[in-house]
C-alpha cells in the first residue's frame, strides 16, 4: 500500500520521501513539468541513462487511451462528430501534463533498483 501512496504523491521509490518532480508544470503558461535529477533525501538518481523514459511513452499512451475511451463512449450518442472531436482534443490537452508526470513516476517505480 505504501508503494501506491508513493506513486500517487510522486515520491521516490527508494525512500518514499523525496519528490520526483520539482514542479507540476502549468498548461496555461506552457511550462512543462520539471523533474529533479536526484532524490533530495536519499540521492537516488531518477534518470539512469539517455532514453530511459522511452518506455514511459507507452505508459502515457495507455493512460491517454484509458482517459479518452470513456469520454468517447459518453459522447458518441449525444453529440456530432465535430463536437466529439473537439471535446476529446480538449480532454487530451488538459490531461497532457498529468499523463507526462504520472507515466514517468510509474516507470521509475516499476524499474527501480
Amino acid at each position: 500500500m505504501a508503494t501506491v501512496t508513493s506513486i500517487l504523491k510522486g515520491n521516490c521509490p527508494i525512500c518514499e520521501k523525496g519528490k520526483i518532480f520539482e514542479s507540476k508544470g502549468n498548461l496555461f503558461l506552457l511550462k512543462a513539468p520539471k523533474m529533479n535529477e536526484c532524490c533530495s533525501e536519499c540521492g537516488y538518481r531518477f534518470e539512469k541513462e539517455p532514453g530511459y523514459f522511452l518506455g514511459a511513452m507507452y505508459v502515457s499512451y495507455a493512460m491517454t487511451i484509458a482517459e479518452l475511451f470513456p469520454v468517447f463512449l459518453a459522447l458518441v450518442w449525444f453529440v456530432s462528430f465535430n463536437w466529439m472531436f473537439a471535446i476529446m482534443l480538449a480532454t487530451l490537452v488538459l490531461t497532457m501534463f498529468f499523463n507526462f508526470r504520472m507515466s514517468r513516476i510509474f516507470w521509475i517505480h516499476i524499474f527501480h533498483q
